[in-house]
């Protein structure tokens, strides 16, 4: 999961985009309105049951994860949800893409580098696979994601598939998300 450093100021704007969902006061389908607003409470107003509902980890998602001293990371998720599956793929725009050798002997990279997620969730748990492959060969490991009451933000660790999955008990390595 080595990506360019230039991706730091990205990863910034993902953690305040983060914070900013964290603060979100508004609650029109509660009656309710904040104090200073000038909203007035929708009368007997009853929440509607939606796609994103009932599917939460449907959507896109920017998300910055750490490695190790290295620093902060962004990947962009495009997730899907099928009843307790959840499958995706993401860009770390990194430049390199796959290239299959014509001798079957190498493999090449060029253009975008890219990731897959595949999970199962248990209540607001997903925890699953990813797979990312860059210009130095492709990587595995497990993860664990906690979405958030309102289904906006997750907060998550990461491991290499050879620290094993015990080890996500333990691991500093997060990896967190912002619906977009």
């Amino acid at each position: 999961m080595k990506k360019s450093p230039a991706l730091i100021l990205t990863g910034l704007v993902c953690i305040l985009l983060i914070i900013a969902g964290c603060m979100s006061s508004s609650d029109a389908t509660s009656g309710t309105t904040q104090p200073g607003t000038n909203i007035a409470p929708l009368p007997d107003a009853q929440p509607i049951a939606t796609a994103s509902e009932e599917t939460p980890w449907s959507g896109t998602w920017a998300t910055t994860y750490n490695y190790g001293e290295t620093g902060l990371f962004v990947e962009v998720f495009s997730l899907t949800q099928t009843g307790s599956l959840v499958t995706g793929t993401y860009s770390s725009g990194d430049e390199c893409e796959f290239i299959p050798d014509t001798t079957g002997d190498e493999t090449n990279f060029t253009g975008n580098c890219y990731g897959t997620i595949n999970g199962t969730i248990d209540g607001n748990t997903l925890t699953g696979i990813w797979v990312d492959t860059d210009k130095t060969g492709t990587y595995t490991g497990w993860f664990t994601f906690e979405l958030s009451e309102n289904g906006r933000v997750f907060q998550g660790y990461w491991v290499d598939e050879s620290e094993g999955f015990e080890a996500l008990k333990n691991t500093t390595q997060f990896w967190n998300g912002v619906k977009v």
